[in-house]
């Protein structure tokens, strides 16, 4: 008997090892935002897409998505499913750009999600990356998948 408290003892203490590393390690990532008409390039872990990532990394990169509609119509319509949602909330939002957090439903890990919408172009690039781990098993890879198929008509 006194081994299974042992296992039970060691599993508890890794499930809050894990917990405290998760909160400590989920503060918002420097350098977010545009900047001189660029996201943050995606780090070297798998945890990240990019739709401004060199084609041939096939790891990050995404491609830009199309819209047809305004650029405040197409921005609104995607901030309003996402914090629709329930997940999600709208860190910052102006004309072009959003950044929006998006917590994951098992133990709450936070990915940054950031629409840019350059001016004077019909093209969104897109950003999304975990802010814990190593691989997101393509959930950021889906989030976009998602966010074009919101968009086509």
């Amino acid at each position: 008997m006194s081994m299974v408290r042992w296992i039970f003892v060691v599993i508890i203490a890794m499930l809050v090892g894990f917990f405290i590393y998760v909160d400590l390690n989920s503060d918002m990532p420097e350098g977010l935002g545009v900047t001189d008409g660029l996201l943050l390039p995606c780090p070297d872990t798998p945890n990240c897409i990019s739709t401004q990532a060199s084609p041939e990394d096939v790891q990050h990169y995404a491609e830009p998505i199309l819209y047809k509609d305004t650029v405040k119509a197409v921005q609104l319509k995607l901030e309003k499913h996402f914090l629709e949602s329930g997940n999600a909330r709208l860190v910052d939002s102006r004309l072009g750009y959003s950044h929006i957090v998006v917590e994951s439903d098992l133990f709450d890990f936070q990915d940054d999600l950031e629409l840019y919408f350059p001016e004077a172009d019909s093209v969104m690039h897109v950003r999304s990356a975990s802010r814990v781990g190593y691989d997101d098993l393509n959930v950021n890879r889906e989030r976009v998948r998602q966010i074009r198929d919101l968009l086509v008509d």
